[in-house]
């Protein structure tokens, strides 16, 4: 008899946590947003995406240049090797791998200025869009919103998706914003 009232209460007490359980799950609102994409289809995230390819491409280009010099100095060395003496070719040698050390030096010293800059140019947009973000939780009456990427989901319901509605939000601030630094229109003038 005791221990059947043991399980009854046992059971009793699941089915009240159980219950209070689903209530929770019910209040529960969820959203996501893939950060990266709605990074690389914002007008800024472009721009600024366009503006640090320029920035590396000029680099790469003057690192490539540095390194065809260095090229054609080792193959002339090869060239010339049993035609100079000794402490001639070691010298050249010496100075080829002093100058391959400083390309791999500068390099490195660009990958970590761009990455640099990267995070500079992009910590402004990734701020005001964490802030739409707060503003479509705040509006959607969502407990918690999730990037899709940091927090490794998989898979989520389309209609969790906030990403489209981010961009459009931050676009849409951006042609606000014009309007409003580009003042008002000049008004045509009055005829006499």
């Amino acid at each position: 008899m005791i221990r059947s009232a043991k399980f009854l209460i046992a059971a009793l007490a699941l089915v009240l946590g159980a219950q209070s359980v689903v209530r929770a799950e019910e209040s529960v609102k969820l959203g996501y947003v893939d950060m990266q994409r709605a990074l690389l289809e914002v007008e800024d995230g472009r721009r600024a995406r366009e503006d640090l390819k320029k920035a590396l491409e000029k680099k790469q280009k003057e690192l490539d240049e540095r390194q065809q010099e260095l090229m054609k100095a080792g193959e002339d060395l090869k060239k010339k090797r049993t035609l100079l003496p000794e402490e001639t070719r070691m010298a050249k040698e010496n100075e080829l791998q002093e100058g391959l050390a400083k390309l791999q030096q500068a390099l490195m010293r660009n990958q970590q200025e761009l990455q640099q800059k990267e995070q500079e140019v992009l910590a402004p947009i990734v701020d005001r869009m964490q802030r739409i973000v707060g503003q479509i939780a705040q509006s959607e009456d969502l407990t918690l919103v999730l990037d899709r990427n940091q927090a490794g989901i998989i898979f989520g319901k389309p209609h969790l998706d906030l990403t489209n509605e981010v961009i459009r939000r931050y676009n849409a601030g951006n042609k606000q914003g014009a309007a409003k630094s580009a003042g008002p229109a000049a008004a045509p003038a009055k005829k006499k």
